[in-house]
């Protein structure tokens, strides 16, 4: 069974990412606008090597920070899954060095209302995601939930369809979808309203350039409240949001991924464990608030809600 109907619902069932130290191969491709100047740098000296091979204290701090991620859901009494590692061809689909990661399960999945949705991914090397993630989407497909592709994007990343999870913020019948030219695109957006037809209504976000996703930008905490860095969207937020008490990030802050936080219920998130003025400024609002460290997988351009992918929620 599948369901998430908003961003706060309670969560009950997750899958997360995997991540081991030996399987992050370093990449680049040319519509990586969102890295960092001396992210860039690194991603084009070591394209092809494996992480560990270059900087192996970061690529264990990155596997051991989402096996902790994973153990913290796990023993809230959430119902955790993880991507079956790939192999063979489906490890170099696209990806002639196996190049990249399975630990962003947000951006390949995404899961509105108990429709699942395999996305397309505007990187070429990151394509093959969906086959990890093949096997919890066909047992809930068996079990009769309605199951979707979007056609793949050319892999010049230059026409699509694509929308990645990272950029869909659910709110019942109103989706909202970031776009920025670095991951979903006009014509996923397009997509997906036509795929869910009529019960929602599919808004985009326009985002900043150098901006992934619309959860880098922007977090739904529970009704009326929000995280956002205003200075990342364009034309402001979605009419809906704009009465909604709001926490502002500036966009140093946001750049650490800040926004990117997991939602565990309305009233209880876990942040990554450096974003003190944003944990103070939650609790003074009476939200539950768990620190968790993240700053290794948030250096390869996710947070806690790029980690995992709600496929149950209450509500």
């Amino acid at each position: 069974m599948s369901r998430v109907r908003h961003e706060w619902d309670r969560l009950r069932e997750a899958v997360v990412g995997i991540a081991p130290a030996e399987d992050i191969v370093v990449f680049h491709e040319s519509s990586q606008r969102w890295r960092s100047p001396d992210a860039a740098a690194f991603d084009r000296t070591h394209a092809g090597q494996r992480l560990i091979d270059v900087d192996a204290e970061r690529a264990r701090r990155i596997d051991s920070q989402v096996e902790n991620l994973t153990a913290l859901l796990a023993g809230k009494d959430i119902a955790v899954h993880r991507p079956e590692r790939l192999q063979g061809a489906e490890r170099h689909f696209l990806a002639p060095n196996g190049e990249g990661s399975q630990l962003f399960a947000r951006d390949a999945l995404i899961v509105v209302d108990d429709h699942l949705i395999d996305a397309s991914l505007r990187l070429q090397c990151r394509q093959r995601e969906r086959f990890g993630l093949r096997a919890q989407v066909q047992r809930r497909a068996a079990a009769g939930a309605p199951w979707s592709s979007v056609p793949l994007g050319s892999p010049g990343a230059v026409n699509g369809p694509f929308v990645e999870g990272g950029d869909v913020l659910l709110n019942g019948g109103e989706i909202y979808v970031g776009m920025s030219g670095c991951a979903t695109d006009m014509a996923g957006v397009d997509w997906l309203q036509a795929m869910l037809g009529e019960s929602h209504r599919v808004i985009p976000v326009a985002l900043r350039s150098n901006v992934l996703h619309l959860d880098w930008a922007l977090s739904l905490i529970g009704p009326g409240l929000l995280v956002h860095c205003p200075d990342w969207l364009i034309d402001g937020l979605p009419m809906s949001l704009r009465s909604w008490d709001k926490i502002v990030l500036r966009p140093a802050e946001a750049a650490m991924l800040q926004a990117n936080l997991l939602v565990l219920a309305e009233g209880r998130v876990m942040v990554e464990a450096g974003s003190r003025k944003l944990i103070e400024e939650l609790r003074r609002r009476h939200v539950e608030t768990i620190p968790v460290p993240f700053d290794g997988p948030a250096s390869l351009g996710g947070g806690l809600r790029s980690a995992h992918q709600a496929l149950l929620r209450d509500g």
